[in-house]
């Protein structure tokens, strides 16, 4: 999977957020987090209904918030390094 992984500016929220370049690689990411940690809504602005993970879908590409180093390390097992 092609995925990059940032620190955010702000981690009040979520401390990374991961950039998914591929839609049909974001629904499946997206799906497993659900599963995993429950339902979150598209974060707009500060609304964040899901305190492990939420998602901001742009052009250009998608993007998946996760609320610490626990979270990242499950997805890097789940998902491998980024290609």
């Amino acid at each position: 999977m092609n995925y990059t992984v940032l620190e955010t500016a702000d981690p009040g929220h979520f401390k990374y957020f991961i950039r998914i370049a591929r839609m049909i690689e974001f629904d499946t990411v997206r799906k497993w987090l659900s599963q995993t940690y429950g339902l979150a809504e598209h974060i707009d602005r500060d609304t964040v209904n899901n305190p492990y993970w939420g998602f901001n879908i742009r052009l250009g590409g998608s993007i998946v918030y996760l609320r610490g180093d626990e979270e990242l390390s499950w997805f890097r097992i789940k998902w491998g390094d980024p290609v």
